[in-house]
C-alpha cells in the first residue's frame, strides 16, 4: 500500500492510486446542508486535502470521484467557479503582502475566465469578480479558504502590523457577506478562532463545524476506517514487531487515537501521524516537528501558565469559544491547536485531557526543550539518565542530571517566579514517563507534586524562597503521606531547595517513611 504522507492534494492522491480514506459522503452532507461553514482543527489534521476535494468535487471532476461513496448519491458534479485561497502558503509578515496575495489570487481567477476587471482595491475588485462570472458562467462562485488565522498567527508579537492584517482580513470577509447572493458555497478552515475577524463577527449564516456532532469525523481517521484501510498494514507490522494484531492495535491507540470533538461522537486518530507510521513502521513523536506552534509556547512562558492543572481539567463550553489575538485565552488555545480534547461529559461541563501519549509527550517535550534553553534531541540523553537514576533510586545523580536542564533557564527570566521552575520539573518528569501529579490535594494542603515508580512514591515541595529542610517539614507538619501510607510501595519525602544565586536547583534532603 502506497501512502500520501506528506500529500494534501485530493487529485494527485486519486490518480496515483494512493490510500484515501473515504469522507465523501459527509462531504455529501456538508454540501447540501448549508452554504458557509467554518472548521477548526489542530495542524497536519487533514484540513488543506479536505479543501483539495472540495475544490475537485466543485470543479466537476467527476473521474476522481469513481468508487467513492458520493459517486452513488444523487450529486450532479456541475462544475463551478472556485477561488481558493491557501494562507499556509506565505508567512504575511506585512499587510501589503496580505492584500498582494488576495489581489492575485483574484486577478488569476478573472484571468482564467477572461474577465475584465476595472475597480482598483482588492475588496473592490472581488465584489466585481463575482457579479461578471455569475454573469458570463451562469453559476455561483465557491470560496475555500485553508489556514485563514496563519496571517494572524504569524503577526502576534508586532501588534501595528496585526491591526493592519485584521483591517484587510475584515474588508475581505465583508466583501463576502455582502456579495452572498453571487456564492454557491464557503469553507474555512483554521486553527484558531478569532471572533472579532469579520469571518465571524460579519457571517451570520456561517455554520461552526468545531464541534458539530455529525462531522466531527470529517477529518481523522476512526479505529474502524483504521481497521478497515489499514489492514494489510497492520497486519504486516504486526509481524515484524513480533505481536499479535490486537497488541498492535491497543498500542497504535495509545500513541495516536484519542481526539474527540463532540462529547457523543466517535474518536478520532491523528492521520499524519497514522501515515508516518506504516511508512516509517515505527512508533515516534512524528506530530511535534510539524504541529508545535510558536506562538502557544510563547504564550505558555510569558503567561507562566500552570502547566499541572491541564490534566483532566473541567470546563464549560466558553472553552470552545473564540479568543482573541491581542488577548489570546490559553485554554481556548490548548484546544484548538490539539493538546487537549474532549474526554468526557457531565452536567454540562466537559473533561479535557491530553488525546493520547504521543501529544503528551510532545507538549512536555516542547515546553522543556523551550523553558531549559537545551536544543531539541539533547535532553533526551538526560532524559534516559533520569530514568535509571529514579528508578535505581539513585537521588544524587537524578538532581546531578536534572540541574543540567535549569542551568540553561535564559538570564533574563525572572528568578523569584517558583512556578516556572515547577512547570519545567513537571515537564521533565512527565517526559521520563514517570507517572507524575502536581498540586495534589490532601485535607491539609496541596502537594507540589507526586512522583511514582515501580515501588517507590516520592512526595516533593519545593522552596524557592526557603531551605530543604522547611519544604521537608511542610510536608511533614501537614501529613502529606498520609493518603498514600495503604500503599505497597516506599514512601519518600523530598525537600528540595532552589538557589536563586545559580537559579537552579539547589540542595535536597528526604526522608523514608518505614515499611508498613
Amino acid at each position: 500500500m502506497r501512502y500520501p504522507l506528506g500529500i494534501q492534494t485530493f487529485s494527485e492522491i486519486i490518480e496515483n492510486k494512493l490510500l484515501y480514506v473515504d469522507k465523501t459522503a459527509l462531504i455529501h452532507d456538508l454540501v447540501y446542508s448549508g452554504k458557509v461553514y467554518f472548521l477548526s482543527r489542530p495542524r497536519r489534521f487533514g484540513k488543506s486535502l479536505l479543501i483539495s476535494t472540495l475544490d475537485a468535487l466543485f470543479c466537476g471532476r467527476k473521474e476522481l470521484f469513481k468508487g467513492l461513496a458520493i459517486a452513488d448519491t444523487d450529486y450532479d458534479f456541475v462544475t463551478y467557479p472556485v477561488m481558493k485561497l491557501e494562507f499556509a502558503k506565505d508567512e504575511f509578515n506585512t499587510a501589503h503582502n496580505l492584500r498582494s496575495y488576495i489581489s492575485n489570487t483574484i486577478n488569476r481567477m478573472a484571468r482564467r475566465y477572461n474577465i475584465e476587471l476595472i475597480e482598483e482595491t482588492y475588496n473592490q475588485r472581488f465584489d466585481e469578480l463575482l457579479g461578471k462570472l455569475y454573469e458570463k458562467t451562469g453559476k455561483k462562485v465557491v470560496i475555500l479558504i485553508d489556514e485563514y488565522d496563519k496571517p494572524i498567527l504569524n503577526n502576534l508579537k508586532n501588534e501595528s502590523v496585526l491591526s493592519e492584517i485584521k483591517q484587510v482580513m475584515g474588508a475581505f470577509y465583508g466583501a463576502i457577506k455582502s456579495m452572498d447572493e453571487y456564492i454557491r458555497f464557503v469553507f474555512i478552515t483554521g486553527v484558531s478562532k478569532f471572533a472579532k475577524v469579520s469571518i465571524f463577527s460579519g457571517m451570520n449564516s456561517l455554520t461552526d463545524l468545531t464541534v458539530h456532532k455529525r462531522y466531527a469525523t470529517l477529518c481523522g481517521v476512526t479505529e474502524q476506517e483504521l481497521e478497515h484501510y489499514f489492514d494489510f498494514s497492520i497486519t504486516q507490522l504486526a509481524a515484524e514487531e513480533g505481536i499479535t494484531k490486537p497488541q498492535l492495535l491497543s498500542e497504535i491507540k495509545r500513541w495516536y487515537n484519542g481526539y474527540q470533538f463532540h462529547p457523543r461522537a466517535v474518536g478520532v486518530y491523528n492521520p499524519f501521524s497514522l501515515l508516518s507510521l506504516f511508512e516509517f513502521e515505527e512508533f515516534k513523536n512524528y506530530w511535534y516537528s510539524t504541529a508545535t506552534p510558536t506562538f502557544l509556547l510563547d504564550l505558555l512562558q510569558d503567561k507562566q501558565y500552570d502547566l499541572s492543572t491541564m490534566a483532566q481539567m473541567e470546563v464549560t463550553e466558553s472553552a470552545f469559544t473564540s479568543t482573541e489575538p491581542e488577548d489570546m485565552d490559553v485554554l481556548s488555545l490548548f484546544v484548538q491547536t490539539g493538546y487537549l480534547t474532549i474526554k468526557g461529559y457531565r452536567n454540562s461541563r466537559y473533561t479535557l485531557d491530553f488525546p493520547n501519549y504521543e501529544v503528551k509527550r510532545s507538549f512536555f517535550d516542547s515546553v522543556a526543550t523551550r523553558y531549559s534553553g537545551l536544543e531539541r534531541g539533547v535532553g533526551d540523553v538526560y532524559i534516559y539518565d533520569l530514568v535509571d537514576h529514579l528508578n535505581a533510586g539513585n537521588l544524587d545523580d537524578f538532581f546531578k542530571t536534572l540541574k543540567t536542564f535549569f542551568a540553561n533557564i535564559p538570564y533574563e527570566l525572572a528568578v523569584d517566579r517558583e512556578k516556572y521552575y515547577q512547570s519545567l520539573f513537571y515537564a521533565i518528569i512527565t517526559m521520563v514517563g514517570l507517572s507524575v501529579e502536581a498540586e495534589v490535594s490532601t485535607n491539609e494542603g496541596r502537594i507540589d507534586c507526586v512522583m511514582q515508580t515501580a515501588d517507590t512514591i516520592y512526595i516533593v515541595e519545593f522552596k524557592l524562597n526557603g531551605t530543604k529542610e522547611a519544604a521537608l517539614q511542610q510536608i511533614q507538619d501537614k501529613k502529606y503521606a498520609q493518603k498514600y501510607l495503604r500503599s505497597d510501595k516506599a514512601i519518600v519525602l523530598l525537600g528540595v531547595e532552589f538557589d536563586q544565586s545559580t537559579r537552579n536547583i539547589g540542595d535536597y534532603l528526604l526522608h523514608q517513611l518505614p515499611v508498613g
